[in-house]
Protein backbone atom coordinates (compact mmCIF):
# COMPACT_ATOMS: atom_id res chain seq x y z
CA UNK A 1 0.00 0.00 0.00
CA UNK A 2 1.69 3.03 -1.32
CA UNK A 3 0.28 6.35 -1.43
CA UNK A 4 0.20 7.94 -5.04
CA UNK A 5 1.48 11.51 -3.96
CA UNK A 6 2.98 13.01 -1.18
CA UNK A 7 3.14 16.66 -0.52
CA UNK A 8 5.36 17.90 2.46
CA UNK A 9 3.62 21.12 4.35
CA UNK A 10 4.28 23.12 7.21
CA UNK A 11 2.29 21.76 10.16
CA UNK A 12 0.39 25.19 9.95
CA UNK A 13 -0.75 25.16 6.69
CA UNK A 14 -2.67 22.10 7.04
CA UNK A 15 -4.66 22.88 10.24
CA UNK A 16 -6.01 25.98 11.81
CA UNK A 17 -5.10 26.48 15.81
CA UNK A 18 -8.27 28.25 17.41
CA UNK A 19 -7.86 29.11 20.97
CA UNK A 20 -10.30 28.39 22.78
CA UNK A 21 -12.04 30.86 25.63
CA UNK A 22 -13.52 30.84 29.21
CA UNK A 23 -16.51 30.03 30.12
CA UNK A 24 -18.82 29.96 33.45
CA UNK A 25 -19.63 26.77 35.38
CA UNK A 26 -23.29 25.91 34.77
CA UNK A 27 -25.54 23.24 35.09
CA UNK A 28 -25.40 21.78 31.42
CA UNK A 29 -24.73 18.87 29.08
CA UNK A 30 -21.50 19.81 27.95
CA UNK A 31 -18.53 19.27 29.22
CA UNK A 32 -15.39 22.17 29.83
CA UNK A 33 -12.32 21.19 28.64
CA UNK A 34 -9.47 22.64 29.79
CA UNK A 35 -5.33 21.06 29.49
CA UNK A 36 -6.60 17.86 31.12
CA UNK A 37 -7.92 14.83 30.18
CA UNK A 38 -10.58 14.98 32.07
CA UNK A 39 -13.83 17.80 32.10
CA UNK A 40 -13.33 20.43 34.48
CA UNK A 41 -17.39 21.04 34.85
CA UNK A 42 -20.07 21.01 32.64
CA UNK A 43 -22.28 24.24 30.71
CA UNK A 44 -25.08 25.18 28.85
CA UNK A 45 -23.54 25.59 25.63
CA UNK A 46 -21.01 24.76 23.19
CA UNK A 47 -17.91 25.49 20.88
CA UNK A 48 -17.09 22.79 19.72
CA UNK A 49 -18.97 20.43 17.42
CA UNK A 50 -18.81 17.08 17.64
CA UNK A 51 -15.72 15.23 16.25
CA UNK A 52 -13.04 17.71 16.87
CA UNK A 53 -9.24 17.36 17.79
CA UNK A 54 -7.98 19.44 20.96
CA UNK A 55 -4.40 20.20 21.70
CA UNK A 56 -3.67 21.54 24.97
CA UNK A 57 -1.45 24.49 25.22
CA UNK A 58 -0.79 24.99 28.94
CA UNK A 59 -0.36 22.58 31.59
CA UNK A 60 -0.05 19.07 29.87
CA UNK A 61 1.51 20.62 26.44
CA UNK A 62 1.02 18.47 23.74
CA UNK A 63 -1.76 16.38 24.69
CA UNK A 64 -4.29 15.34 21.99
CA UNK A 65 -7.74 14.67 21.88
CA UNK A 66 -10.43 13.55 19.90
CA UNK A 67 -14.23 14.72 21.35
CA UNK A 68 -16.98 12.90 19.46
CA UNK A 69 -19.59 15.02 21.33
CA UNK A 70 -19.88 18.48 21.53
CA UNK A 71 -18.45 20.30 24.13
CA UNK A 72 -17.19 23.42 25.65
CA UNK A 73 -12.74 23.96 25.29
CA UNK A 74 -11.15 26.90 27.40
CA UNK A 75 -7.79 28.92 27.22
CA UNK A 76 -5.78 26.13 27.97
CA UNK A 77 -6.45 24.18 24.87
CA UNK A 78 -6.26 24.18 20.78
CA UNK A 79 -9.71 23.57 19.23
CA UNK A 80 -7.74 21.81 15.72
CA UNK A 81 -9.58 22.63 12.51
CA UNK A 82 -7.68 20.63 9.55
CA UNK A 83 -7.92 21.79 6.16
CA UNK A 84 -9.05 20.56 3.20
CA UNK A 85 -6.11 18.72 1.93
CA UNK A 86 -5.92 16.14 5.05
CA UNK A 87 -8.55 14.33 6.94
CA UNK A 88 -9.43 14.56 10.16
CA UNK A 89 -8.78 11.56 11.76
CA UNK A 90 -5.43 11.29 9.57
CA UNK A 91 -3.75 14.60 11.63
CA UNK A 92 -5.09 13.08 14.46
CA UNK A 93 -3.43 10.43 14.40
CA UNK A 94 -0.39 12.55 12.73
CA UNK A 95 -0.39 14.39 16.03
CA UNK A 96 -0.57 11.91 18.23
CA UNK A 97 2.67 9.77 16.91
CA UNK A 98 4.24 13.41 16.81
CA UNK A 99 3.08 14.19 20.69
CA UNK A 100 7.13 14.27 21.83
CA UNK A 101 7.91 16.57 18.87
CA UNK A 102 4.96 19.22 19.80
CA UNK A 103 5.94 18.81 23.71
CA UNK A 104 9.46 20.25 22.30
CA UNK A 105 7.51 23.49 20.88
CA UNK A 106 6.77 24.51 24.58
CA UNK A 107 8.35 27.74 25.78
CA UNK A 108 8.16 28.89 29.87
CA UNK A 109 9.45 27.72 32.50
CA UNK A 110 6.94 27.94 35.23
CA UNK A 111 3.68 27.27 33.24
CA UNK A 112 4.71 26.25 29.75
CA UNK A 113 2.84 26.77 26.84
CA UNK A 114 2.82 25.96 23.55
CA UNK A 115 4.56 28.34 21.00
CA UNK A 116 2.61 28.84 17.73
CA UNK A 117 6.51 30.13 16.19
CA UNK A 118 8.01 26.47 17.21
CA UNK A 119 4.70 24.80 15.67
CA UNK A 120 5.25 26.69 12.43
CA UNK A 121 8.62 24.91 11.94
CA UNK A 122 7.11 21.92 12.08
CA UNK A 123 6.41 19.52 9.02
CA UNK A 124 4.13 16.98 7.60
CA UNK A 125 4.14 15.11 5.00
CA UNK A 126 0.69 14.53 3.69
CA UNK A 127 -0.16 11.96 1.40
CA UNK A 128 -3.13 11.42 -1.29
CA UNK A 129 -6.78 11.54 0.36
CA UNK A 130 -6.98 8.06 -0.76
CA UNK A 131 -4.24 7.40 0.79
CA UNK A 132 -5.34 8.78 4.15
CA UNK A 133 -8.92 7.07 4.03
CA UNK A 134 -7.27 3.91 4.38
CA UNK A 135 -4.26 4.51 6.66
CA UNK A 136 -7.42 6.22 9.23
CA UNK A 137 -9.51 2.72 8.60
CA UNK A 138 -6.32 0.69 9.81
CA UNK A 139 -5.50 3.06 12.70
CA UNK A 140 -8.85 3.21 14.02
CA UNK A 141 -9.86 -0.88 13.94
CA UNK A 142 -5.86 -0.69 15.75
CA UNK A 143 -6.92 1.87 18.44
CA UNK A 144 -10.56 0.00 18.81
CA UNK A 145 -8.37 -3.30 19.55
CA UNK A 146 -6.33 -1.87 21.99
CA UNK A 147 -9.17 -0.13 23.80
CA UNK A 148 -10.60 -3.09 24.23
CA UNK A 149 -7.36 -5.12 25.64
CA UNK A 150 -7.24 -2.19 27.92
CA UNK A 151 -10.67 -2.00 29.30
CA UNK A 152 -10.11 -5.47 29.76
CA UNK A 153 -7.01 -4.99 31.71
CA UNK A 154 -8.62 -2.39 33.88
CA UNK A 155 -11.74 -4.60 34.73
CA UNK A 156 -9.45 -7.69 35.44
CA UNK A 157 -7.46 -5.34 37.97
CA UNK A 158 -10.65 -4.29 39.78
CA UNK A 159 -12.07 -7.59 40.15
CA UNK A 160 -8.23 -8.55 41.69
CA UNK A 161 -8.95 -5.17 44.15
CA UNK A 162 -11.83 -7.27 44.89
CA UNK A 163 -10.88 -10.50 45.26
CA UNK A 164 -8.14 -8.87 47.47
CA UNK A 165 -10.62 -6.85 49.86
CA UNK A 166 -12.12 -9.95 50.64
CA UNK A 167 -9.85 -12.24 51.37
CA UNK A 168 -8.59 -9.75 53.77
CA UNK A 169 -11.87 -9.11 55.15
CA UNK A 170 -12.27 -12.94 56.23
CA UNK A 171 -8.60 -12.62 57.28
CA UNK A 172 -9.71 -9.91 59.66
CA UNK A 173 -12.63 -11.50 60.62
CA UNK A 174 -10.90 -14.79 61.30
CA UNK A 175 -8.19 -13.24 63.53
CA UNK A 176 -10.60 -11.08 65.81
CA UNK A 177 -12.58 -14.02 66.68
CA UNK A 178 -9.37 -15.97 67.27
CA UNK A 179 -10.73 -18.87 64.27
CA UNK A 180 -7.42 -18.28 62.02
CA UNK A 181 -4.80 -19.38 64.61
CA UNK A 182 -6.66 -22.81 65.44
CA UNK A 183 -6.86 -23.33 61.93
CA UNK A 184 -3.26 -22.84 61.87
CA UNK A 185 -2.47 -25.15 64.95
CA UNK A 186 -1.32 -22.08 67.41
Amino acid sequence: MKPDKITKYGLLEVCELIPGTRTNEKDGPYFIYGAGTNPKGTTDKFNCESDTIRLTRKGTVGAVHFHREPFWIDGDSFKVKPKEMIDKRYLFHWLLMNRKEIERCADGSNQPGLSIARLSKMTIDVPDIDYQLKVVKLLDEMSAGLEFFIGNITQIKELESKVLSYYNEKIGTALEKGKLNEKLGE
